[in-house]
Parts: structure tokens; C-alpha cells; sequence
């Protein structure tokens, strides 16, 4: 028997690869770089980040026939992006206007393919959650800003 493993890494790659394709640098901000990184950054942390981060994922059996095998499982998880958007200026909503854009961006590639690249049944954008504040060393606001994409597939 064949048991099939968990889609989430294979969703990890497929929404990396398609930020990396897709995000662009901050057309406004000549000196903001963008960075597309799965989870936290290095050390050289540029003005924007896109983070393909945490999975929660849940199981369930989706069918009371044979014997565990493929099929038998539902997989239900959210995939966080995480987007770090820093300016150097006391305007949090310049921080927070790139950041939504970025964020918009994600929406938008879920939204383009909503098998996420053949690896779900259904994929959408859940919500997100933002916010702004001083940067840890005071030179400027951050936003950050984590959007939620649910996934359902079978296993």
C-alpha cells in the first residue's frame, strides 16, 4: 500500500516560486530591495520581505473505505506568508501602503490558481492580519503584515 505524504511542502515551493516570479521591488523606493525567503531572512535584511512561513495543518479521515491508503485522509492547513516592510521615515502608511501591495500581490497569485500549481483540490486566501510600528532600532516604521491561505486536499 502507498500512503501518500503531506502537500504542504510541495504548496511552500509552488507559492515561492510564484512570488519570486511575480513580486516586484518597490517602483517608488529605488533604494527598498525585495527579498523572497521561505521563513525568517538572514542577516542582510532588505527594505522588503515576502516570508513563505508556518504551516498548521489538520487531518481527518475523509473516507471510511480500505485501509488507510491514498485517499483516505483529509488535509486541511494554512500556508502564512509573512511580509516585512521597512521605510525609513516617521509615515507608517508608506510602510503600510507597500506592505498591503505586496500582500494584494499574494492574494492575487492564490487567486490566479486556485489548485496552487496542481498540489491542492482548493486553495483560497483566508484573511491576514497587519500592523505598524517603530522599527527595533527607532530608524523608521515597519509593517508587517500575514496573510493566511487555506488548503484542502485529499491524501
Amino acid at each position: 500500500m502507498t500512503i501518500p505524504k503531506s502537500t504542504a511542502p510541495a504548496v511552500r515551493q509552488w507559492l515561492y516560486d510564484q512570488c519570486t516570479a511575480n513580486l516586484a521591488p518597490d517602483p517608488d523606493n529605488v533604494r527598498a530591495s525585495l527579498a523572497v525567503v521561505f521563513d525568517a531572512p538572514g542577516p542582510e535584511n532588505p527594505d522588503d520581505i515576502v516570508a513563505i512561513s508556518r504551516v498548521r495543518r489538520t487531518l481527518k479521515v475523509g473516507a471510511m473505505v480500505g485501509g488507510g491508503g491514498a485517499g483516505w485522509l483529509d488535509e486541511d492547513y494554512t500556508v502564512e506568508v509573512v511580509i516585512d516592510c521597512f521605510r525609513g521615515s516617521d509615515s507608517g502608511q508608506v510602510a503600510y501602503e507597500r506592505a498591503m501591495t505586496l500582500a494584494d500581490g499574494v492574494i492575487a497569485i492564490v487567486r490566479t490558481d486556485l489548485t496552487l500549481g496542481g498540489n491542492v483540490i482548493m486553495a483560497r486566501p483566508k484573511g491576514d492580519d497587519a500592523e505598524v510600528e517603530w522599527d527595533s532600532e527607532h530608524g523608521g516604521k515597519r509593517a508587517c503584515v500575514t496573510v493566511e491561505i487555506a488548503c484542502v486536499t485529499r491524501i
